[in-house]
């Protein structure tokens, strides 16, 4: 069943469903002296109003500029499209300059959905999709009189929330934007010669050039950059992401299977309690309100807006922490960020708090910034239901009131500051932050660089030597300070061009580990040809910050220079748990393969934490390398080990081999393989091995032949380890042609004795494999196999099989999937209206039709939507669904079929989508990784995954019990 779901930006219903449910509640909108009262502030903050209606209405995003005057991006018009366009924005001034905005002018309106503003040479740089435009007053009036548009093109056929936002300015001196999920065909109306970009991410601008470009990462609504350059982005249950590489970093070794750049820092505490997902990020609100999601309650539904706070006038503690808004919990979170390999892993700051809660549910979090005094501010929506109708049931959406609160909106400040603190800042602005005004004043810089590209000697000059003086500090918050001084001399540096080999040692040689981190990717400015350069970078093979290390391995791989094999093992051995570091190493090896990988034997240990991923992974790169040079991938030339190897981790790297190879080995082998192979078969069995020493055994014997490789996978497969480890021996052994092993896993005797998780893995395996599916049919023909136990979805792939046997066998075994008339059929079963239901028993209903892909009150797997706000409808809309599920299929739920070179054919839902894979949540919530390289073809349908003529299914009163237990009666 295909239902809308809470999947969005400012995401979240306090409508019908909530006042069904809450009807003691009385949802009215509060003076601003209320909501100041409602708010819960982490001592010693506290809230100040700064401005509200009518000056501001429904604010999304600002910006304060040089002068500390305020833009606001008025998101007026949302959710509905309106002619003409209702969008603004305001600039805001605080007459007495005491930092209470008293003045409104409107400096532009008539805009598509404005969503983010950045000053930008007197003007101001606004994401209006489908432009990016330049509005700049020039007569002083106020409202602008210079329109220009930087960049066109981008979408605005989907949701009003999911369009490019939050313009940037990065540390590379390129303007940033992040995506908002849709994409668009991008051109730029002043280049019209630059060629068209198709957006797959989020994009950055460079002023200076006009050029324009995809970069990693798909930010949903905001970006934000540390103070040593590290990106952060968010998604709507994810507060915090880390881009940690571009891509074309990993493009360098066409062999390597890893195609990730973001890393989800969070932890998901809100467990499910399922396979497949539907975790979240714990938060604490203080609000009425609820999600419309099972799987969401709890939890973030609706992150935007992450911005990493780099101090001001919130407490020391924050300093570093990931801050971003829960509009539809009604709270600002904060999360600390804590180094983890190359990457950070964030947990919340404060214990089960947040920095800012409200009781009040038409509070709206949507945007933060720093201010002139340090402060944190933030957009509050200020809205009844902030959900976009698109993501709502249609029921919904009939009795929601989406106007309520459009013509409101606040803005509020966190700070520990007093009022007459705060309005010296105001007065005076060279008394601004200086976090603040070190952001300022790099924007200005920029701007004057732009304006005068030439004649910056003196200022180039005065740069390197701030790079070059010491800095004595005596505390840790001193010492980060001292290292963002030199992180943003070293910027300025590599944008003025300017970064040399004095330069380049003076950043390598630095006793704090950001600036050497810095350094090593400012070293991609052409400076490797130095032999003295080559070598302190080989040096910080050894460095003790592992961020160091990983930056380490990428520059490395960029130096062609035999020696450079040694550093690289040093770092792969070293940080094997961690796989961005394999990533960055394996990314960098393109040609010195072997003498990599043999340093790398002579330093790993089978103890060691990731060495059986980091030697997997290696091995994967050596069998596609074969395959592309069409060599055999296990001569012995190719092979780095030696004989004193342990054998778990030959086996781990011959595993890898024979799957990048996609190779199955045949009776020509060499003693040393048929020796692994052996080893495998044991290993396998071996209830004292390490786990992922026996997964990785039973993944070369997928690779060998029966006679080797069966009775060790079968008896893994029947036997009482855990279910990771029979899961994999299933899988390997279903790829095998015998027919001993469906009749095994399906005899009468054993199927009773399986438990109902392992049977539906067992079918799905089986019936991915083409040479398995007439097994499969002759288990039900015999009787061993109920009929009911292949799943809708299955039954209606087997209807549809191109082998024209296997359809015609599968409608007389298990009947013809529905057909004509959908809505005649929908008629025809509402007699079960009438019925007198049982809940209790649509429960069962429920997990023996629906489980497959759907879950409700703890129940089933996460493939389609979550169920919970399917019962605000009533049971005619319900029944609908269930009758016609192509009647409305909520966005990103529509089926996939993917067919493998291996012979393998798999239904699923696109989850993930790049140049280089997919990946395919398949039913019971299996997640697969599918290299594009491995895909026959991939077509998408229009139609829902969950087929129609499940009725069939279902006896009359089955349907209503089924209706009972979806609208939660008892």
């Amino acid at each position: 069943m295909k239902m809308k779901h809470s999947r969005c930006l400012w995401s979240f219903v306090i409508g019908t469903s909530f006042v069904l449910r809450h009807s003691s509640f009385v949802l009215a909108q509060s003076t601003t002296e209320e909501e100041l009262k409602s708010f819960k502030v982490e001592p010693p903050l506290h809230a100040e109003l700064v401005t509200a209606e009518p000056l501001v209405e429904s604010p999304c995003a600002m910006a304060f500029d040089e002068q500390g005057r305020l833009y606001v991006a008025e998101n007026r018009g949302y959710p509905h499209t309106t002619e003409p366009p209702q969008g603004r924005v305001v600039l805001l001034e605080s007459t007495k300059r005491d930092g209470h905005y008293d003045k409104s002018t409107v400096f532009a309106d008539g805009l598509e959905f404005p969503n983010g503003v950045m000053p930008w040479q007197g003007g101001l740089i606004v994401t209006a999709a489908p432009d990016i435009l330049f509005l700049k007053d020039t007569k002083g009036t106020g409202h602008y009189d210079q329109r220009r548009v930087l960049l066109t093109g981008f979408d605005t056929t989907k949701s009003t929330q999911l369009r490019v936002n939050c313009p940037t300015l990065g540390p590379d001196g390129w303007i940033h934007f992040a995506a908002g999920l849709t994409g668009g065909t991008i051109t730029s109306p002043e280049h019209p010669e630059k060629p068209a970009v198709k957006m797959t991410g989020d994009i950055r601008w460079n002023p200076a050039t006009g050029d324009f470009e995809n970069v990693d990462g798909l930010s949903q609504y905001g970006l934000s950059f540390d103070d040593f350059d590290r990106l952060f982005i968010c998604m709507n249950r994810l507060p915090v992401q880390h881009v940690v590489l571009q891509s074309d970093w990993l493009r360098r070794n066409p062999h390597l299977a890893f195609t990730q750049t973001v890393q989800d820092c969070n932890e998901r505490t809100v467990k499910s309690g399922l396979r497949g997902g539907g975790d979240g990020v714990r938060v604490y609100p203080i609000s009425h309100n609820i999600t419309t999601a099972d799987s969401h309650a709890g939890s973030f539904t609706a992150a935007c807006a992450v911005k990493i706070w780099r101090g001001g006038a919130l407490p020391e503690l924050y300093n570093g922490c990931a801050l971003s808004c829960e509009p539809t919990g009604n709270l600002i979170h904060a999360d600390r960020l804590i180094p983890h390999g190359a990457t950070f892993a964030a947990e919340g700051l404060l214990e089960k708090r947040e920095i800012l809660a409200s009781s009040d549910d038409w509070c709206r979090p949507v945007f933060l910034t720093s201010g002139p005094d340090g402060a944190l501010y933030f957009c509050d929506m200020y809205r009844k239901i902030i959900e976009h109708p698109d993501y709502l049931p249609e029921e919904i959406r009939k009795h929601s009131d989406f106007d309520a609160g459009k013509t409101l909106g606040r803005i509020w400040r966190i700070t520990t500051r007093t009022p007459q603190e705060t309005a010296r800042a105001f007065q005076d602005i060279q008394l601004a932050d200086s976090n603040w005004g070190n952001l300022t004043a790099i924007r200005l810089q920029a701007e004057q660089r732009l304006a005068q590209p030439a004649g910056h000697e003196h200022y180039v000059d005065t740069l390197r030597a701030m790079l070059g003086q010491s800095q004595e500090t005596d505390s840790p918050a001193q010492e980060h300070e001292a290292a963002a001084q030199k992180v943003n001399v070293l910027n300025e540096l590599r944008v003025e061009k300017a970064v040399d080999k004095t330069v380049l040692l003076t950043a390598l040689g630095s006793r704090m580990a950001p600036v050497r981190e810095v350094g090593l990717f400012c070293a991609t400015q052409g400076v490797l040809e130095s032999n003295e350069v080559k070598q302190g970078i080989m040096a910080l093979a050894e460095d003790h910050d592992a961020r160091v290390r990983f930056a380490c391995a990428l520059v490395l791989g960029m130096i062609r220079d035999a020696r450079t094999a040694v550093p690289l093992a040093q770092i792969a051995a070293r940080d094997a748990d961690d796989r961005w570091a394999r990533a960055a190493v394996f990314s960098g090896i393109t040609g010195r393969e072997i003498g990599f990988a043999s340093e790398l034997f002579s330093r790993i240990n089978a103890d060691q934490p990731g060495v059986f991923d980091l030697l997997g992974e290696l091995g994967v790169i050596f069998g596609r390398a074969a395959l592309a040079g069409k060599r055999d991938a296990f001569a012995n030339e190719s092979l780095p080990f030696k004989e004193s190897t342990p054998a778990a981790l030959r086996i781990a790297f011959l595993a890898g081999v024979a799957e990048g190879a996609n190779s199955r080995l045949g009776d020509n082998i060499s003693d040393a393989l048929r020796t692994a192979i052996a080893d495998s078969g044991k290993i396998a069995q071996e209830h004292t091995a390490p786990l992922e020493s026996r997964l990785r055994a039973i993944v070369l014997l997928k690779h060998a032949d029966w006679k080797s490789a069966g009775p060790a996978l079968m008896a893994v497969a029947t036997g009482k380890d855990s279910f990771d480890l029979r899961t994999a021996a299933i899988r390997a052994a279903v790829t095998f042609k015998d027919s001993e092993i469906a009749g095994e896993l399906l005899s009468a005797k054993r199927w009773a004795a399986t438990p109902p998780a392992e049977r539906e893995t067992i079918i799905a395996a089986l019936l991915a494999q083409p040479a398995q599916v007439p097994h499969v049919l002759d288990a039900v023909e015999s009787g061993a196999l109920p009929a009911n136990a292949l799943s809708a979805t299955q039954r209606t792939g087997l209807s549809k099989n191109k082998d024209q046997a296997i359809q015609e066998r599968a409608v007389k075994l298990l009947g013809a999937p529905a057909s004509g008339d959908r809505m005649k059929a929908y008629e025809a079963e509402k007699v079960v209206l009438t019925l007198t239901p049982s809940a209790t028993h649509g429960r069962e209903v429920f997990k023996t039709i629906c489980s497959t892909c759907h879950r409700l009150d703890r129940e089933g797997h996460q493939v389609g939507p979550d169920l919970l706000d399917i019962r605000s409808q009533p049971k005619e809309s319900i029944l609908l669904h269930i009758v016609v599920p192509d009647y409305e299929i909520a966005p990103g739920f529509a089926a996939s079929m993917v067919e493998l070179k291996d012979g393998r054919v798999l239904a699923g839902i696109v989850i993930s989508d790049t140049p280089e894979s997919i990946t395919l949540r398949e039913p019971l919530a299996v997640e697969e990784n599918i290299l594009r390289s491995n895909i026959v073809s991939l077509s998408a349908s229009e139609h829902s995954l969950m087929p129609p003529g499940l009725e069939a299914l279902m006896s009359k009163q089955d349907m209503a019990d089924l209706l009972s237990f979806l609208k939660g009666e008892k």
